[in-house]
């Protein structure tokens, strides 16, 4: 489960949300971090998976220097953590205890996987004095107050529809594999049809390609009025990929006031150490954080560090519920490891895809939309393929590759139902990106190698 890829850059770009907790430097074997662990760890297994975080004041984001022990590798053993969870988790699950380097300093990262199908509850007391530490019963929530503040505490009554939703998408999800085992051959989607499917709403594809144009006429605007340095200029001559979110029926009230700031910060499953619409309130320079632009939050994220990774991203997002942006392609953004403007990997592209889509949902439950009768509608478009190969290169024993590119740009588009499960999303994720492999010489990537590498996002373990 654990991506050190992604741990090191969660850790290097910190922000606290539902997925993702922090806390200062805790003892697992003191009263007090034994609560602060279980608490979490529980918590995060509930909301379906995440990272628990040491190390770090949980306000400020910083390093907590000052109680650090001197061994923490030794008491933050995996075999330790995972003695935690035996003792009190009433059904057990298997973590793993990543490490992050920063500053010359490690930091241990537990990671939850996700998967639950049943609300997991403390199964024995602990004590803290005449005060229950950890309650036996209790099931212990992600939960998010009115101000967006995160916190793992015993869940509330307005909390338990998302976790049986959570829990019913995973059992859908072992359903789905039970009949793609059993249906091996079979016309699926000739079944379905004969049930009916809804009607699309053409209007939506067309608001969601405006929106994708609208963004992209925004993002020059965005790079004139900010003084790069000299070496973050080569980052605008490299790729990028757009995709933007509309959401029907919108929320014309709202505004992008500081609850839904908080919202959408706390709400991003973080399925990557570089999220999409990732929470810049937190950044280290003051240039890369939110700005207030015409009912919307933007901002502008420019990162230039050849010996780790080159990040460009211009982020929109209107709580009416349009979200735009426009990223570097992932594989021009890594020199040590491949040449900027030469390959496109489809593994990357495909978990990119997913992620946008599994993160519009979030944002979508989160801010208030009823399932039931909202849908989303995702355009995706992808610039400078021209010359380009399709080539696994960050995992080439999967030897997925295809032919040249000879045109320079493609477009993808998805519409879904709120109520989709993250176990369907894959198929969405291969319509959007049905066009782009398709343009390197007629490449494409069969449907179930789309599904494993969506789940393997979701469940957070993409080193397997």
């Amino acid at each position: 489960m654990v991506d050190q890829q992604a741990i090191d850059a969660l850790v290097a770009n910190l922000s606290e949300s539902r997925s993702v907790e922090v806390k200062r430097w805790i003892d697992p074997n003191s009263t007090h971090g034994t609560e602060k662990i279980v608490k979490g760890l529980l918590a995060l297994r509930n909301f379906n998976g995440g990272y628990f975080i040491v190390g770090f004041d949980d306000v400020t984001l910083q390093p907590d220097l000052q109680n650090e022990p001197s061994n923490v590798q030794a008491i933050f053993h995996v075999d330790i953590i995972q003695g935690l969870v035996s003792q009190f988790a009433h059904e057990t699950f298997e973590i793993e205890v990543g490490w992050a380097e920063l500053g010359g300093r490690k930091y241990p990262v537990i990671v939850v996987p996700s998967g639950v199908k049943q609300a997991v509850a403390a199964k024995r007391d602990l004590m803290d004095g005449s005060r229950f530490a950890v309650r036996k019963g209790a099931v212990y929530f992600r939960t998010l107050a009115t101000n967006g503040t995160v916190s793992s505490a015993e869940i509330m009554p307005t909390d338990w529809r998302e976790i049986f939703d959570i829990c019913f998408d995973n059992r859908e999800a072992d359903v789905g594999r039970f009949l793609r085992r059993h249906l091996a051959g079979v016309d699926v989607g000739a079944h379905i049809s004969a049930f009916g499917s809804p009607t699309p709403v053409p209007t939506l594809r067309e608001e969601a390609f405006k929106l994708l144009d609208d963004g992209e006429a925004r993002f020059p605007k965005a790079i004139s009025a900010r003084a790069l340095e000299p070496q973050e200029k080569p980052l605008l001559s490299m790729g990028f990929w757009s995709v933007a979110l509309v959401i029907t029926p919108p929320h014309l009230d709202e505004v992008p006031d500081r609850d839904f700031q908080s919202l959408i910060g706390s709400s991003n499953p973080q399925y990557t150490g570089w999220p999409v619409w990732m929470d810049t309130r937190f950044m280290a320079h003051a240039a890369d954080r939110e700005k207030y632009i015409d009912n919307a939050i933007e901002s502008l994220v420019v990162h230039a560090a050849p010996d780790w990774a080159y990040h460009l991203d211009f982020a929109r997002l209107d709580p009416v519920g349009k979200f735009f942006l426009h990223r570097l392609i992932q594989d021009d953004g890594v020199p040590a490891k491949v040449a900027p403007g030469k390959v496109i990997d489809p593994i990357l592209m495909i978990w990119r895809v997913a992620e946008a889509i599994g993160v519009g949902i979030a944002f979508a439950k989160a801010l208030g939309w009823k399932p039931e009768d909202t849908t989303l509608g995702f355009a995706f478009r992808w610039h400078q393929l021209k010359g380009r190969q399709l080539h696994s290169w960050s995992r080439p024993w999967d030897m997925m590759v295809g032919g040249t590119a000879h045109t320079d740009s493609a477009d993808g588009y998805a519409e879904l139902s709120l109520d989709t499960p993250l176990s369907a999303v894959a198929k969405y994720v291969g319509d959007a990106t049905r066009k782009l492999f398709a343009s390197f010489g007629g490449a494409k990537v069969p449907g179930h190698i789309i599904e494993e590498l969506t789940t393997r996002l979701f469940e957070r373990r993409l080193n397997n």
